[in-house]
């Protein structure tokens, strides 16, 4: 991290987060109803923890914990032009991004699919994630939760939930750590990139 003087605002902290996890979890639960198996997609590191966090709100809720799956996909900058328009999956490029690894331990036809990220921001990289979820099996629905959403315009995927709607510049950054991968949890805004 840079230095302290560049943070502009501490948005959330640990408590925050969690509450904003058990919100998630309950909006989740009373969407799916019974129509469908919730079945929850980590996408990277923050999301699978964010995941892993929702899976056990909602065996609260529900008495059933969910199975969690991991989709890691990196953008890939150093692509050709030709490369970036190819849509396959399997650590070929999609769109500018890579399918690193998909981890599924259960099958996705039927069930009703939320991929899970810490951040919405221009979407692409979960729309990739969905794109490439819908073509591996036939779910029932397919989702996207995410911990913030900055609310970019016109996004390539806009989350179904969302633990909280940010206002957050283009030149400005935002940063989650969350207690798993960091130590600690909180949300902090930095002012450029």
């Amino acid at each position: 991290m840079q230095i302290k003087t560049e943070i502009k605002d501490i948005c959330l902290n640990g408590g925050d987060i969690e509450r904003m996890v058990a919100a998630m979890a309950q909006q989740i639960v009373q969407g799916e109803g019974a129509a469908a198996s919730p079945v929850l997609v980590g996408l990277n590191t923050k999301g699978l923890a964010i995941a892993k966090r929702l899976a056990r709100h909602m065996a609260l809720l529900c008495r059933v914990q969910p199975p969690i799956g991991r989709l890691e996909i990196a953008c890939g900058e150093s692509l050709s032009a030709s490369d970036t328009n190819s849509a396959m999956a399997g650590g070929e490029p999609i769109g500018g991004y890579e399918v690193q690894s998909v981890d599924l331990p259960f099958c996705i036809d039927g069930a009703a699919v939320v991929v899970v990220d810490d951040v919405a921001f221009t979407g692409r990289t979960a729309r990739k994630a969905l794109d490439v979820l819908g073509g591996i099996g036939t779910p029932a629905s397919l989702q996207l939760a995410v911990l913030v959403d900055r609310l970019f315009p016109n996004p390539a995927a806009c989350p179904n939930v969302a633990g909280v709607q940010l206002d957050v510049s283009a030149n400005e950054r935002l940063l989650v750590f969350l207690e798993e991968i960091d130590g600690f949890s909180e949300v902090l805004v930095r002012r450029g990139w």
